[in-house]
């Protein structure tokens, strides 16, 4: 039958729970979160005493960091608290119950029996269990119940982990899965995986035996903790928190929990003493060293008497903290310059000194677990990868590693060292094509099920800007950036320079990639695969220029800039915009002058400029104002220049896409995207829809504005507001002065109330503004300390 989702319930208001319902929220679908009673309230007849853990768990989610676990505090809304004694009839209404008690199999059990008895026969009615098997959690229940349960086991936080892991029990209808899976990749933006019912599933199973792998090397081989993140974080294709920043991010006390239920569960597993703990882990347990959470764990942050972060790592010979040292190994050095992933774990494997020796010896262990076990975790290869890539940010997943290394040349290394070989991989080299995955005729993946390739979905044909640079589709390119062809008429502009800073090369490539993308077909995107679209102005040459008094070049650049902008605002063909992360100061501007946006969920975007004490100078005052001017229900000419100043005298900056349109910073028309990977497929999906449009009348270019601003009162008005501060002790009188220079330009300069400026006018004012600002030696000062430690300075 098909399946459709309009209301949904969880129960359980934990971090876990009331993640879920943000993350159901968030998608738009109405969702109720329940928890028990307060003891000390149940003779209560007090609605909000009863609903009080429910109520906590929602506040806890709206407040959490880094960032609240919903996009917008609008979105918080759709979650209605309630509780398990006086409303769980609510969930009669509900299409899908997400349970998330307590992992205890009795607690569980009574809560199916109760959900038994109101849920319709069609809701889906899931568990967040990270290890308890589903066929226990299905003892005693219905038929229709056993037929339409699973599991959906989320990573912690919710919010920014992409990975669901979906895990059917025997009876569990395939449709019902199929529709999971497609609601959690389409609503949730989730990377859902298929598992089977087995102990830690896949991520845990594999990510604790990987880790635990790790630590008995270290200990063994005597690196110390610091070494080892340093060599196996980015290197490997890590995040750069690698192996014990990262257990330090879970939780000490999770890790222990999970390394011990996998002891308990799996006593046939061949490697199953490795989930066994060190006795010194049990005694940062004992002490309360669980990590982030408490302050310490594998390592300990605190300041030094500078204000500087100081950085302590854990001997476990002491069990006491060292200072975390700089690590350099020739092989770890050479791999840090290559920027493909599996071009930095060869050179860093190949090599001959100790970080190359443990860097071979952790993968030869991680490729040959999951060899070993895959075919008993779930169906297929892809499962694993994905669920490695997802559920702890890596690169590239084993077999996709083991592909990259060779599979005969990799198994042969294992094979001098006398490691034995998983049979998948030797079947894989005897009646396999030697790989796990195959491009032709299609890419195909290795099934465990069919012992053969089966093809690869559709959905995991994503356009990347790699996959383009692959196939050779580069239209025109310089060294900061390229113009590429993504067919069908649409091409892509991306930057490729560090945090894809923005540079005079690229300001010259903007310029034309609208002429370009004109005679070659009908519309442009401009994005790329980073997590950063664009840090913003590449101040090292700003203020280097400075030093050197090259104020006729800076101005020519800033001019360039303004110039490049205003072409992709009126340019003759749709212009897509594509955020995904950071978007900052100038690539805040690139966005806002587009005559559309596809934004990722997590784009984090703002112009920050006078954090540096600098005022916007791309344009990025006048799109403000441009956008404040339209719809906004205060009246005069005082109010556009009023929200504009109150955004950008703080550098504000948006926690997603959706706070972004409130903002303005995007559009409400301006589409967003849950699931990162298929961005740029979805940017090129709206630029052919506008080009199309465009061909049938119903499209053009958008008309020049004209401003009525304040002028010199409004400007007073708006410089009064930071000097409040400034006697407040909150605002330096630099601040000040950098606050007055930009509600100059957002007043209009020496303009008259009644006076038509055009958008030229606030551009020639925020080119002023910023080379004045650029000249004061505090200005260099912020600029110089921030490009040092990545911090403001207020002086």
């Amino acid at each position: 039958m098909p399946y459709e989702i309009q209301r949904a319930a969880v129960i359980g208001a934990g971090t876990m729970g009331a993640g879920i319902a943000a993350a159901i929220a968030n998608a738009g679908i109405p969702v109720d979160l329940l928890d028990i009673v307060p003891d000390d309230a149940k003779d209560s007849t007090n609605p909000a005493a009863r609903n009080r853990i429910a109520q906590a768990g929602l506040e806890r989610a709206l407040k959490a960091k880094p960032a609240s676990a919903f996009y917008s505090p609008a979105d918080a809304r759709l979650v209605t608290v309630g509780n398990t004694e006086d409303n769980f009839d609510r969930l009669a209404q509900a299409d899908w119950i997400v349970e998330a008690v307590f992992e205890r199999l009795d607690v569980k059990q009574a809560t199916y029996a109760r959900i038994e008895q109101v849920r319709k026969p069609e809701s889906i009615v899931s568990s967040n269990t990270s290890g308890i098997p589903a066929r226990q959690l299905m003892e005693g229940r219905s038929d229709s119940l056993r037929r339409h349960f699973l599991i959906t086991h989320f990573f912690n936080p919710v919010r920014f982990l992409k990975l669901l892991e979906l895990v059917p029990d025997v009876d569990t209808d395939p449709e019902v899965v199929a529709f999971m899976g497609k609601f959690g990749a389409e609503k949730l933006g989730k990377g859902t995986v298929v598992c089977k019912d087995t102990p830690g599933f896949i991520a845990n199973r594999l990510g604790n035996y990987g880790m635990l792998a790790t630590l008995r090397r270290a200990l063994n081989e005597g690196y110390g903790f610091d070494q080892v993140d340093a060599i196996l974080g980015t290197p490997m294709g890590r995040p750069k928190s690698a192996v014990f920043g990262t257990a330090d991010i879970a939780g000490l006390d999770i890790l222990v929990d999970v390394a011990d239920g996998l002891y308990r569960n799996l006593p046939n597993d061949p490697f199953r003493e490795t989930f066994q703990l060190p006795e010194f882990v049990r005694t940062m347990l004992a002490n309360k060293w669980l990590g982030n959470k408490t302050g310490q764990g594998f390592y300990r942050r605190t300041k030094g008497p500078d204000g500087k972060r100081e950085v302590f790592v854990l001997d476990p010979a002491t069990m006491d903290y060292r200072p975390s040292e700089k690590v350099s190994f020739p092989s770890l050095d050479a791999a840090k310059n290559q920027d493909d992933v599996f071009d930095r774990i060869r050179t860093l494997i190949s090599g001959s000194d100790r970080a190359a020796k443990l860097a071979w010896e952790t993968t030869a262990d991680s490729l040959i677990y999951a060899a070993a076990i895959g075919p008993e975790i779930t169906d297929d290869v892809r499962n694993i990868d994905n669920a490695m890539k997802w559920g702890f940010n890596m690169e590239a997943g084993p077999f996709e590693t083991w592909d990259a290394l060779g599979v005969e040349a990799t198994t042969r290394r294992m094979q001098s060292e006398g490691r034995t070989i998983p049979p998948l991989v030797q079947t894989v080299l005897g009646n396999g094509q030697g790989k796990f995955y195959v491009e032709a005729p299609a890419r195909s993946y290795f099934d465990f099920r069919a012992q053969g390739y089966t093809p690869a979905p559709a959905s995991d044909n994503v356009i990347t800007a790699k996959a383009l640079h692959k196939n050779n589709k580069v239209v025109k390119e310089n060294k900061s950036a390229s113009l590429l062809d993504m067919g069908d008429g649409v091409l892509l502009l991306e930057f490729h320079t560090k945090l894809n800073a923005l540079d005079d090369d690229i300001f010259k490539l903007l310029r034309s990639a609208v002429d370009e993308a004109k005679t070659w077909g009908r519309a442009l995107v401009i994005g790329n695969d980073s997590d950063t679209f664009s840090a913003g102005a590449n101040l090292v040459q700003a203020v280097m220029a400075s030093k050197m008094r090259q104020w006729k070049l800076i101005e020519a650049s800033i001019k360039s800039f303004q110039d490049a902008n205003m072409a992709l605002k009126y340019a003759d063909i749709p212009v897509v915009a594509a955020p995904a992360g950071r978007a900052l100061g100038g690539g805040c501007e690139i966005i806002m002058h587009s005559q559309h946006a596809r934004a990722a969920v997590e784009s984090y975007i703002g112009l920050v400029e006078t954090g540096v004490g600098l005022v916007p100078a791309g344009g990025g005052c006048k799109e403000m104002l441009v956008r404040w001017q339209k719809g906004t229900p205060d009246k005069g000419p005082f109010a556009p220049s009023r929200h504009a100043f109150e955004i950008i005298a703080v550098a504000t900056v948006s926690t997603s896409a959706r706070e972004a349109q409130g903002l303005r910073f995007l559009r409400k028309t301006d589409r967003i995207t849950f699931d990162r990977e298929r961005l740029l497929s979805d940017a090129k999906a709206d630029a052919i829809m506008l080009a199309e449009a465009a061909a049938r009348g119903e499209w053009k270019k958008p008309e020049p504005t004209t401003f009525r601003l304040g002028g010199k009162g409004a400007r007073l008005a708006l410089k009064q507001f930071a000097e409040n501060l400034r006697l407040q002790g909150k605002a330096s009188e630099h601040d000040v002065f950098v606050a007055d220079q930009l509600a100059r330009v957002l007043t209009g300069g020496d303009c008259q109330p009644n006076q038509d400026l055009t958008e030229q006018d606030i551009l020639d004012l925020e080119r002023e503004a910023f080379l004045t600002l650029l000249g004061t030696p505090k200005t260099q000062e912020r600029i110089q300390y921030t490009l040092t430690t990545g911090q403001p300075l207020r002086n």
